[in-house]
């Protein structure tokens, strides 16, 4: 990756907490970007912004349900209001909870479709009406969904989480139609 291409950048990554979220986050801190981090993990959220401040980045941490639009409005509000605006989005919070078929329960489907699928919808939106509000439309904004190629596929032990992922394919391409006019590339 281009050293420059994310010096001055202002992200927010969802399911920061752990994992790729994690990673992705202090990569990008370490490339020059200022991330807010959230996730339902605030205390994760908390240890991976002190280590990106402890290397000389900027970080901020926000407790957020990504299926409560109310928290997701309130993150991108808080990281736009810390860094100066909100130049991309990463919808990484993500969860699968693998059941056979014939054992998928209505809980397991919702709770699935709840948070890889509504969660980066209410993501999306408000990661783009931050950026619509901003004014900027010579700027390129950016917002990333996390995949699968589950999107492509399925098997009988993740059927939720594939039909989840299908949804997040639907909303790159529908996303990307939607907001090209306000220079935000999904």
């Amino acid at each position: 990756m281009d050293n420059q291409r994310l010096a001055g950048k202002c992200a927010l990554i969802t399911g920061a907490a752990q994992g790729m979220g994690a990673a992705v986050a202090e990569n990008w801190a370490a490339h020059g970007a200022k991330v807010g981090l959230c996730d339902v993990n605030l205390d994760g959220c908390e240890e991976v912004a002190e280590r990106i401040r402890s290397k000389g980045g900027e970080a901020i941490a926000a407790r957020v349900d990504v299926t409560n639009r109310q928290e997701m409005a309130a993150a991108v509000r808080k990281t736009a209001d810390a860094f100066g605006e909100l130049n991309v989005m990463l919808n990484n919070a993500g969860i699968n909870k693998p059941l056979m078929f014939l054992d998928v329960t209505e809980e397991n489907f919702r709770r699935i479709m709840d948070i890889n699928a509504l969660g980066t919808l209410i993501g999306m939106q408000e990661a783009a009406r931050q950026m619509v509000a901003q004014g900027r439309k010579d700027y390129p904004y950016k917002i990333i969904n996390v995949g699968s190629i589950l999107s492509r596929q399925a098997f009988d032990d993740v059927v939720p989480y594939a039909c989840s992922k299908h949804a997040v394919l639907a909303m790159i391409n529908g996303g990307a139609k939607a907001l090209i006019e306000h220079n935000i590339t999904v």
